[in-house]
């Protein structure tokens, strides 16, 4: 029978640090493209809505009038609107772009793939539990190196490398502990709610406007100068509406709970399976998991590079 290529401590440590420093590099990344993206939506959506309301302002000619403000005041507020409005749909380009939004979506993916990988080899799971030759043990994270290979990464430091990475190998105590119930509790619990709390806050500012609305809509039979303000609230409710689809809040929600579930599914099922067979149930287990996060991470490509006319 050939010895695995992974059998001394030092060819898999070597393996495992050099798999785990991609994990972080490409994490890393990640994190860089997608703050840039939020950043651009952010100053977008800032943009729009002071745009909006400054020049409604330059038009309250009868405001201006009760204060005694200068004329200067209105064509200020006027300026300054067009010149934000202009910014906004200029910068809209990168915000909106599918390009800088992709390439964060393909970073996080290859972190989260070469993550898998590690904790495969950390746990001594198939395939790696069984290559014997060089190809074999590297197949996979080449694949998954040569659909980034065309995108800028980070440099970061040593210490960034190895941050979090197992010491040693894995039993599937250790597998469940680090893997499963740290990725339950600190990753898609916490953004679960994260994202909830968005779409929450995203509805009541909805519903906060459209009762406002209402209530200028009747005042303005009375106050001419009102009717404007209507225009305003508008803008803000698509502006508001544009940045919660952008977020993708409700399918995040969606998608993080019914991974929880199936991952606390399958412990129950490991727990069973075990009582029979352990070795073969822990395999099992580890290689459902990985699998089960690899779905989770290929619906939330798919939705996030898909077109919005789609």
């Amino acid at each position: 029978m050939s010895t695995t290529i992974l059998a001394d401590k030092t060819s898999w440590e070597s393996v495992l640090k050099n798999t785990w420093a991609q994990y972080r590099t490409w994490a890393i990344t990640s994190r860089a493209y997608q703050n840039d993206v939020t950043r651009w939506r952010n100053v977008v959506l800032i943009l729009s809505i002071a745009g909006a309301i400054l020049g409604t302002l330059s038009q309250q000619t009868t405001l201006w009038s009760v204060l005694k403000a200068p004329p200067l005041i209105a064509t200020t507020f006027g300026l300054i609107s067009g010149f934000a409005l202009g910014l906004a749909a200029y910068f809209s380009q990168q915000a909106l772009s599918p390009d800088p939004e992709a390439k964060a979506v393909r970073a996080r993916s290859a972190a989260e793939a070469f993550k898998s990988e590690a904790y495969l080899l950390a746990a001594n799971a198939p395939p790696y539990d069984t290559a014997t030759t060089v190809a074999e043990l590297t197949a996979r994270t080449d694949r998954v190196r040569e659909a980034v290979a065309n995108l800028a990464r980070k440099t970061i430091t040593t210490a960034q490398e190895t941050a979090g990475m197992p010491t040693d190998r894995l039993s599937v105590d250790d597998y469940i502990k680090l893997r499963i119930d740290e990725q339950i509790d600190t990753y898609y619990i916490p953004r679960a709610r994260e994202n909830a709390q968005k779409l929450a806050l995203g509805k009541y500012l909805s519903l906060a406007l459209g009762a406002l609305a209402v209530v200028f809509g009747l005042l303005s039979s009375k106050y001419a100068s009102i009717a404007g303000w209507l225009a305003v609230i508008g803008t803000i409710t698509a502006a508001i509406a544009a940045r919660q689809y952008s977020g993708r809040y409700q399918f995040l929600v969606i998608s993080y709970q019914a991974t929880i579930e199936r991952l606390k599914w399958l412990k129950t099922e490991w727990a069973l399976a075990s009582k029979a067979d352990p070795t073969a149930a822990g395999k099992a287990l580890i290689v459902a998991v990985e699998e089960t996060i690899s779905t989770e991470n290929s619906g939330w490509m798919a939705e996030f590079t898909k077109k919005p006319e789609s």
